[in-house]
C-alpha cells in the first residue's frame, strides 16, 4: 500500500521476533537455580514468555537514551527512578495544585511522564501510558534448556586468604536457562495523546513543536528496541537477534489502530483486510529490521491528529 504521510493518530506494532540463546525474562531463582517465565493461552498450551513490563521499562531506557537535555525529565526520570512524578521530594511540587494543574505540570515538565505515564499519591492522579506493550508470546515451538555453570573462588586456586577473612567455598554452581524461538509481539502507540491533560481534555503543551518532539523520541525508542534485544542476564546471554518480521498499521484518523495477535498466522491478512474496508488505516509490511526502521522513519515525518475536546 502507498505511504500515507498524513496525520496520525494511532500505530499498532503487530510482529514476530525470533530470538536465539536468550534469557530475557525469568520468573525468579529457587536456590542455585533460575526458572524462565511460563505463559499459558487460551487454548491450555504452556510457552515460553517475555513479560510486557520488560519490554515497556527497555522502551523507557531507550527514550531516556535519545533524549539529550536531561533537563527535558522531572527529578526522579533523569535518574529513571520507577516512582516517576510521585518520587517524594519533587511531589512536594503539586502540593498545594488542584488535579488538572498538577497534571498539566507533570505533563508538561517531563517527557517520560507524558509518554509513559505514572501515578501520584498526593494529589491523587494517573497519567496513563501513551505507549503499551502485551506479552511476547512464544510461539510453538520455543527451545528451553538449563545450562549448569560453576563460579570458582580465589581459594581454589592456591591463594592464601588473608587472615580472619571468611573462608568461602572455591566452587559454586548454578543452572541458568536458555531459550531459542520465534516470539509473537504487539505493541500500541498512541501520539494523539502526547500532551493531553486527561482531566481537563485539553492540550497542556500547545507547542506543536514539542509534541512533535516527543513524538520523534517515541519512535525512536521503538527503532532502538527492534535493533537490539535487551532485558535479563544480556551480560553472559546477549540474544542472537535472528530476523523480525510484521506489520505496522497507522489511523490516521480519530479511530483505533487494530491489534490483531501475531500467534495467528494469518494476522497480516485480517490486518489488510481491514485497512481495505478503512480508507484511514493504512499498513506497512516488513520483513527485517532495516524495513521496520525505514517504516518508522517514514512516519517520523509525519503530522500529529489535531484532537479538539
Amino acid at each position: 500500500m502507498p505511504t500515507n504521510n498524513g496525520s496520525v493518530f494511532e500505530i499498532s506494532f503487530m510482529m514476530r521476533v525470533t530470538w536465539n540463546l536468550h534469557s530475557l525474562n525469568n520468573e525468579g531463582t529457587v536456590g542455585n537455580v533460575s526458572e524462565p517465565r511460563t505463559v499459558v493461552l487460551a487454548n491450555g498450551m504452556k510457552t515460553d514468555g517475555v513479560s510486557g513490563e520488560m519490554l515497556k521499562h527497555l522502551h523507557t531506557y531507550n527514550i531516556w537514551l535519545a533524549e539529550s537535555q536531561k533537563d527535558h525529565f522531572c527529578q526522579a526520570c533523569r535518574r529513571l527512578e520507577p516512582q516517576k512524578a510521585d518520587l517524594p521530594e519533587y511531589r512536594r511540587t503539586f502540593a498545594r495544585l488542584d488535579n488538572a494543574a498538577a497534571m498539566g505540570q507533570a505533563i508538561t515538565n517531563c517527557v517520560l511522564c507524558d509518554l509513559h505515564g505514572f501515578l501520584m499519591q498526593e494529589p491523587a492522579i494517573s497519567r496513563r501510558s501513551t505507549v503499551e506493550f502485551g506479552w511476547a508470546v512464544g510461539l510453538p515451538e520455543v527451545y528451553r534448556d538449563t545450562h549448569v555453570h560453576a563460579r570458582h573462588a580465589v581459594s581454589g586456586r592456591g591463594q592464601e586468604r588473608p587472615e580472619g577473612e571468611e573462608e568461602v567455598a572455591a566452587q559454586m554452581v548454578y543452572h541458568r536457562p536458555t531459550r531459542s524461538g520465534a516470539y509473537a509481539v504487539v505493541s500500541l502507540f498512541q501520539p494523539w495523546r502526547i500532551g493531553l491533560n486527561e482531566i481537563t481534555y485539553e492540550y497542556a503543551i500547545a507547542d506543536e513543536a514539542t509534541r512533535l518532539a516527543r513524538y520523534h523520541l517515541g519512535l525512536e525508542g521503538y527503532k532502538n528496541m527492534l535493533q537490539r534485544a535487551d532485558g535479563a542476564m544480556t551480560s553472559t546471554r546477549l540474544p542472537h537477534l535472528e530476523g523480525v518480521e510484521g506489520i505496522i498499521a497507522v489511523s490516521h484518523r480519530n479511530a483505533p489502530a487494530p491489534v490483531i495477535s501475531p500467534l495467528r498466522d494469518d494476522y497480516t491478512q485480517q490486518i489488510e483486510a481491514l485497512a481495505a474496508r478503512n480508507g484511514a488505516l493504512a499498513v506497512h509490511r516488513f520483513n527485517n529490521v532495516a524495513e521496520a526502521c525505514g517504516v518508522l522513519d517514514t512516519l517520523a515525518r509525519a503530522t500529529l491528529y489535531p484532537f479538539r475536546s
